[in-house]
């Protein structure tokens, strides 16, 4: 793992792991038809919070007039709680602030200051959040496993309704539900934004499947707020079936819950 991976929550970032480039199986045949046809999908080199984004970190951003204060949920204050009730265009504003951050300090590691002064292709490196695929990879590696710990659900390994928890749980309690790659919380506790589309209809997505990762338009960050963007994980109030790594949701990008989060990439686009 590269030295600069942990970097220092002085920075807003706490630890992120890295997923290398390759293919994958997206999708699921068994699951809802959101999820078909499963295709072999190649996604570049990134990196991933190992965790979701908590309230502790968030505040980082708040406290420096970046980005909004949350909306308050009852039971969600922890500063180890991932952190709710941010809008997708919140937790855009943080990703921007903390590439800028990253980008300026002089403690952030000289090898991620030169990633982020690296552009081929018009792409460059930044904080962003993850795509669909980037976020299937790093849940389930590159075994087509149901789960991020494998093909069986376990209510021990993730926070979702069979747990019992009946809320969120802080970050870290759930190790033994770690994915291929070591990211923890991707099934349950809360659902997490992503940067990809939905669509417009509810019953049917404008951006479905196969995915095509090359399709600049499913990750348009300037789409219209009527516009979907699909939320993946589950929360502590689905069922296994609920949290299962292809399991795709929607909301309109201006939603607050307190069952909704979301975690940061350093990913080239």
């Amino acid at each position: 793992m590269p030295s600069w991976v942990v970097l220092s929550l002085a920075l807003g970032v706490a630890e992120m792991v890295e997923v290398p480039a390759g293919p994958f199986l997206m999708g699921s045949n068994d699951g809802d038809t959101d999820e078909r046809p499963v295709r072999r999908v190649r996604v570049a080199r990134f990196f991933i919070d190992r965790t979701e984004v908590t309230n502790a970190t968030y505040a980082r951003c708040v406290v420096a007039r970046a980005c909004a204060a949350r909306t308050p949920y009852d039971g969600t204050d922890g500063p180890d709680q991932p952190v709710v009730g941010v809008s997708w265009f919140e937790a855009v504003r943080f990703c921007a602030w903390l590439t800028e951050t990253l980008r300026s300090s002089e403690i952030t590691p000289a090898p991620l200051r030169q990633l982020f002064k690296t552009q081929r292709k018009g792409l460059d490196w930044r904080v962003t959040l993850p795509s669909e695929a980037e976020w299937e990879k790093a849940a389930r590696g590159a075994d087509a496993r149901v789960y991020p710990w494998g093909k069986d659900p376990d209510p021990n390994r993730a926070n979702s309704r069979d747990t019992g928890v009946g809320g969120t749980s802080a970050v870290g309690c759930f190790p033994a539900g770690a994915s291929p790659y070591g990211v923890e919380e991707l099934a349950g506790n809360v659902w997490e934004w992503t940067r990809s589309l939905w669509g417009k209809g509810w019953e049917k997505p404008a951006f479905g499947y196969p995915y095509e990762p090359g399709d600049r338009d499913r990750e348009d960050l300037g789409a219209s707020p009527e516009i979907f963007r699909v939320v993946r994980g589950g929360s502590f109030f689905y069922p296994a079936l609920g949290v299962r790594a292809a399991r795709r949701l929607r909301y309109y990008p201006d939603i607050r819950s307190d069952e909704l989060g979301f975690r940061v990439v350093v990913s080239r686009f």
